[in-house]
Order: C-alpha cells, then structure tokens, then sequence
C-alpha cells in the first residue's frame, strides 16, 4: 500500500513539473516547436524541347529567385546529346560574380536525360535574391525551347524562374566562354535552355 502510495505522488510530482517547465518557455513553444523546410525543389519535369544544331561552345542558364533563404545542392539540366569532355555548372549573381560550380563527367546520367551535378558545398541564397543557374556547353547542341518564359513566372513552392519582362529577359547564354565557361548575359526569344536546381528552404517556420 505504502508503495503504491509513492508511485502516485511521484506521478503527480512529474505531471506538475511538467506544466511547470511549459510554462517558462517564451513565446508559447511548448505548444508549437519550430522546424526547418526538408523539401527540396526544382522547376521543371519533362521538356517541350528541341536540340539546338549549332556545336559552338556556349553557357546557358536560367534566372532565379526564392520567396525564402535556402541553399541550392545541385544543378540539372536536360541534355538530348551527350558531351564526351562532361559539364561544368554554375551559380552566378546577378551581377556576374560566380558563387559556386561543379562538374559531372558523361555517362554518370543517361542520355538523353536530366543530368544533375552536386554542389560542393552547397550555395547559400537569400530571399528575393536573382541568381542564375547555368551550365557549360562545350559542343553546343543545346536543349531549347523559343518563346517560353513570355512573361510568365514559372513557380514551385518558393522556387520560380523570373518572367521575361523582369530583369531584363529570362532564358539567358553567353558565346564569350573559355575552357570552364562564362557568365550568360544575352537573352534570345525568351527561350527556355532547361537548367534547373536543388532547392532547399533553410529559413524556420512553425
């Protein structure tokens, strides 16, 4: 009986402890715990595409902006024809200042197929922050579809691709490239080059 007795008052003792601690905690969060955003996201699924026949070197991208802060792991991108020397990719900033790159060599994605390369480490993005999302074509034959951005903003979640009537045109290239590529910063048709990229949310929410 008498150990019963204790059982009960330890129980007791436990439940006020408890409400006790709940109430010292700011804010309410004994109610409601603050968790960060595991999904990732990407903008596009299968390609209304085209290959582009010209085989000079060429880096072709996407602009991009997040409703949230986030990190971008990795870069795709659709390619119908393979690159025997593989793709570098690249994350610029608006103004052309590169903020991360990595390399995949052919045959590790099939062709044709989304090809996508890892970020190492992964590229920290503010929101409501441009950034443009390439790759670099070292023998052309780029996938392209003309005339698709047209002031429309393309949106996943936090994720979009601008429309073409803001910072100045989406669907962006650049032929003055080296051995590792360049900044694309002309615009042709508002055409869509299918680069995309791993977003990931690292702003809490609750």
């Amino acid at each position: 009986m008498q150990h019963a007795q204790w059982r009960n008052q330890r129980t007791i003792m436990r439940i006020v402890g408890i409400v006790l601690l709940a109430g010292l905690l700011p804010n309410g969060l004994h109610s409601q715990s603050a968790f960060a955003d595991t999904q990732t996201y990407s903008l596009w699924g299968s390609p209304n595409n085209s290959v582009d026949p010209d085989t000079k070197p060429v880096e072709v991208g996407v602009k991009l902006r997040s409703d949230v802060d986030g990190e971008i792991s990795a870069v795709r991108f659709y390619r119908a024809v393979p690159i025997s020397s593989g793709y570098k990719v690249h994350i610029w900033s608006e103004t052309g200042d590169l903020l991360g790159k990595g390399a995949l060599i052919e045959g590790q994605a099939p062709t044709p197929g989304w090809q996508t390369v890892q970020l190492y480490p992964p590229i920290p993005i503010k929101a409501g922050q441009t950034f443009i999302a390439s790759y670099y074509a070292s023998q052309g034959k780029y996938t392209v579809t003309e005339n698709f951005f047209n002031n429309t903003t393309v949106k996943n979640g936090p994720l979009h691709a601008l429309p073409d009537d803001e910072k100045s045109g989406n669907g962006v290239y650049t032929y003055d490239v080296g051995i590792e590529g360049g900044f694309p910063n002309q615009t042709y048709r508002s055409s869509n080059y299918w680069v995309d990229v791993v977003f990931k949310p690292t702003t809490l929410t609750e």
